[in-house]
């Protein structure tokens, strides 16, 4: 593979050898090793080190750094230089290796190698099989589609020399990236890619050439370009009499009907050869005219099985969209065009959303302002409309004396309108009553969390909570979100859709805003607070919108659009980029990633990457999480967005909230976005606020939590800059998982492994809900908690919630350790393990692919009066157990209470 090319063996070593070299020079011809042919090994043998002495290398090659080879992912490889201080250093240039070997002080190479050729004896364990290159390159040299796995251009043949199977191309655009696979016998049954089986990506040189190469032992796929010289007085791969005459001779004359396009031929002269002159309008696509050219004549999609990748990150340090993609923003239907409904209001042309921003602390007045954007915005006027008085600024003031639910509307000079979610304020929150208890203003207390269930269930359920003596109610994410029509994983709308956000409008599958409202109004008359998963990081899952789409990696197989879980009425447009094959009717362009209806764009996303490295910080902050597009948070509009929707929720009276997937924002873009809320908020955050962190750590922990370097005393640091006070940082909490090798819980099993966060500022709990479906396995708590619904006994997973209050596992101070703590109310898994039963996940929904949908869970109510903590195939409801109730009123130092109070006197 190194034919021609400098091979040099740099490293701390050639100073001290008997050669005198330049240390870790890439251009050290006394380090060039030569090519042994009998063990197809790049070799140099190092004489004359001091003995016994370490030393560390690397190939280099052309003289320069860069492509260069090395061990462990690329890091300086070490040797000792032994009694002799002779070492031959090798490098295999089949897979990249590199090795050393001792000699003997008069040796050259290692015993028994000789310098004569001998036979190949490669190991091939796909001999006797079709191996083909399928690939998106493969349209262009004449097959009917990219990605196929039958065609002769993508044949790959077994050279018994170098042990790899080869394949050159040419004809190719020259200086293009194209994608490929390794596909088997005509099929993409067990093909072969990069990464975690992604398509590999090659290029090709100026000539459009390039050799794909296949090494069958490693399963590595990799390829060269093959550049070519004109005028070297050799006809090479990729050159031609046309393209230079001087190496491959003169050509023959042109003759029109021989099928090439030759010379001075034409459409006009030889339409034969060249085709017909493309006139658009004459039903015929010609190959100079495409959709966005001729919409006439060609369809809106493009060839063969190939889709859009214009979004995806073009290298390893680009980390925002690119830089054209404002351009393919405002893609909702015009109205009156295909695709639109009423909801969709003008989204083609204006979206916004209301900022509450409260002047003092005390919250009693605030600046309502309308933050837009339009389409032409340099061309036209925009007027205010607050409570149906027009304006023509933005913002108003309001003041505790408003006691309404305000409304507001913004118009624009050519027509269009756009009617934002009601506006509510915080004054208007019926106020928390005083109980007996060491509640600390909020700051302290058991937490239950109402895993499936409807938010009028939940409204019916906070008197018992009030009653019992619970600090709060977590609810599961309230924006507008994910659903579908069409199965997925044979399930309909599974409970994870629940965390892909589609709008910050708070029209979840739970309910609706006004759902909401009525919900935390009734539990604040309960004293119970109300506490909001909150998703910050991402949207949707890239593929999952209003498009058309296929997948040219698994056959090409289709699917259409989502919808979302808000009333039709209210229902959001939302795209993507990912799996597009047709351009956007409304912008003519391809594809982007759009939430019109949260006034999120194209621009307010990271590029496209795909987030697989643990280890990588960049990449934990910067790539897609499983496919869900990621939101730029490090861009000050995008925190600006966030900082209102989570100042909407307070402003409902909601008390606090859970940040999903917080790892994956990092600590100077997360407390920003603090810091907008506090500002938001008047100043301060309220007294009773805080929100907690789900930090799920595995191998990336030593980066996490060591040192300054993310989670640990670095974010802490950041927060006293943004924050400033004691009081505020310690409404910043943290759940987190420490996963090790076996994926082992924090708590209860490691209780001590919290390496830098106080434990005031860590929340607990057994049993979350991440761990309920059948083969989730995020937390190993060992023998210290289980999962009830996950074959766990009454009995024993009554202990461990008994003991989160009166004994947890490594605490050291009750009453100050872990002040919050949670209690998970779920459901049992008895129709399907991904649905939930409130009626949605039901297979009577569904209208696509019918046949596919095996797990149907009905309606079954969540709120029961008289139900007990474990009865039933239908819901859990752990916080109705009397024994758990009791130990937590200890610990919150309250009164033991019977059953009957309560209404459960008759469970056991």
């Amino acid at each position: 593979p190194h034919q021609d090319v400098l091979v040099v063996a740099a490293g701390s070593f050639l100073s001290a050898s008997n050669n005198q070299g330049t240390n870790w020079s890439p251009s050290e011809t006394k380090g060039q090793m030569t090519f042994n042919q009998a063990t197809c090994r790049y070799e140099i043998a190092v004489h004359g080190l001091p003995t016994n002495m370490n030393y560390e290398w690397k190939v280099a090659f052309n003289g320069k750094w860069g492509g260069d080879k090395g061990c462990n992912n690329g890091g300086n490889c070490q040797f000792n230089s032994g009694s002799s201080g002779t070492i031959l250093l090798t490098y295999n240039p089949f897979n990249g290796q590199l090795a050393t070997s001792s000699l003997s002080s008069d040796q050259t190479t290692v015993t028994g190698s000789v310098s004569t050729s001998v036979p190949s004896t490669c190991s091939n364990p796909y001999k006797g099989r079709i191996v083909r290159a399928s690939g998106d390159y493969q349209s262009e040299l004449g097959s009917t589609a990219p990605w196929l796995t039958t065609e002769v251009n993508s044949l790959m043949t077994f050279d018994e020399t170098s042990c790899l199977y080869l394949l050159t191309l040419s004809g190719l655009t020259s200086n293009r990236f194209y994608e490929w696979k390794v596909t088997f016998d005509n099929s993409w049954s067990g093909s072969i890619g990069c990464g975690n089986g992604g398509n590999c990506k090659f290029s090709t040189s100026a000539a459009g050439t390039v050799e794909l190469v296949f090494e069958p032992s490693s399963k590595q796929l990799s390829f060269r370009p093959l550049a070519t010289v004109c005028g070297n007085g050799q006809c090479e791969l990729g050159e031609a009499c046309r393209t230079c005459l001087i190496d491959c001779n003169e050509c023959p004359p042109a003759i029109c009907g021989d099928g090439k396009c030759e010379d001075a031929e034409s459409c006009d002269s030889c339409s034969n050869d060249c085709s017909k002159c493309s006139v658009c309008g004459d039903d015929i696509c010609q190959t100079s005219e495409t959709y966005q050219t001729c919409p006439q004549d060609c369809p809106n999609e493009l060839p063969g099985c190939g889709i859009f990748k214009e979004e995806s990150c073009v290298d390893d340090s680009q980390f925002h969209a690119t830089s054209d993609v404002e351009e393919k923003r405002w893609q909702t239907p015009k109205p009156g065009t295909n695709g639109y409904q009423s909801s969709f209001q003008d989204y083609n042309t204006l979206v916004g959303y209301a900022d509450i921003i409260y002047i003092s602390t005390d919250r009693l007045a605030a600046d309502v302002c309308l933050q837009t954007k339009h389409r032409q915005l340099n061309s036209i006027t925009l007027t205010y409309f607050f409570d149906g008085i027009a304006q023509t600024t933005k913002c108003k003031r309001y003041t505790n004396a408003y006691t309404g639910i305000l409304l507001a509307v913004v118009t624009g000079s050519d027509g269009s309108t756009l009617e934002l979610p009601e506006i509510d304020f915080v004054w208007n929150a019926k106020p928390i009553p005083s109980r007996s208890g060491d509640y600390r203003n909020g700051q302290k207390g058991a937490i239950t969390e109402m895993f499936g269930w409807p938010h009028n269930d939940v409204k019916e359920e906070c008197e018992f909570l009030g009653k019992a003596g619970y600090l709060g109610v977590k609810l599961f994410p309230v924006h507008e979100q994910l659903m579908s029509t069409q199965p997925f994983e044979n399930a309909m709308n599974p409970w994870y859709f629940m965390y892909q956000p589609v709008s910050y409008n708070l029209d979840g599958r739970m309910g609706t805003r006004e759902e909401l409202r009525d919900l935390i109004q009734t539990c604040r008359s309960f004293g119970v607070r109300v506490y909001i998963d909150a998703v910050l990081n991402h949207f949707t899952g890239a593929g999952n919108d209003l498009n058309q789409h296929r997948n040219p990696g698994n056959g090409c197989v289709k699917w259409g659009n989502k919808t979302s879980s808000a009333p039709i009425e209210r229902q959001s447009p939302f795209y993507t980029h990912a799996f597009t094959y047709q351009y956007n009717a409304n912008t003519g362009k391809a594809p982007s990633n759009e939430f019109p209806a949260a006034a999120i764009g194209p621009e307010d996303f990271h590029c496209d990457r795909p987030n697989g490295a643990w280890t990588n910080l960049f990449i934990l902050n910067n790539g897609w999480l499983v496919g869900l597009v990621d939101l730029d948070t490090s861009m000050d509009y995008v925190r600006e967005r966030q900082a209102a929707y989570l100042v909407d929720m307070l402003s409902l009276g909601a008390s606090g909230f859970r940040i999903d997937a917080a790892k994956h924002i990092s600590p100077e873009d997360l407390s920003a976005i603090l810091k907008k809320v506090q500002t938001k908020m008047g100043g301060k955050l309220p007294d009773d606020f805080f929100v907690w962190l789900e930090v799920l750590t595995g191998g990336e922990a030593q980066y996490i939590w060591t040192g300054p370097s993310w989670y640990g005393t670095m974010f802490t640091n950041i927060l006293k800059q943004d924050l400033v006070l004691d009081s505020e940082i310690d409404k910043i909490k943290f759940y987190f998982i420490l996963i090790i090798t076996m994926w082992d819980g924090l708590y209860p099993k490691e209780p001590f492994h919290n390496p830098t966060v106080p434990r005031h500022r860590v929340v607990i709990q057994n049993d979350d809900h991440d761990q309920q479906n059948p083969g989730s396995s995020s937390r190993d708590m060992d023998t210290f908690g289980c999962v009830l619904v996950k074959n766990c006994s009454i009995s024993v997973h009554r202990n461990f919630e008994i003991r989160l209050f009166t004994n947890p596992n490594g605490v050291t101070d009750n009453n100050n350790d872990w002040p919050i703590r949670f209690i998970l109310s779920s459901y049992y898994h008895t129709y399907g393990d991904l649905g939930i039963p409130d009626g949605k996940s039901s297979c009577n929904l569904c209208t696509v692919m019918c046949e596919t949908c095996r797990k149907s869970v009905p309606c079954i109510k969540a709120h029961e009066p008289m139900a007990c903590a474990y009865v039933g195939n239908g819901h859990t409801r752990t916080h109705r157990d009397i024994f758990v109730i009791n130990a937590m009123r200890a610990w919150m130092k309250l009164t033991p209470i019977s059953g009957v109070s309560l209404g459960i006197g008759h469970c056991a």
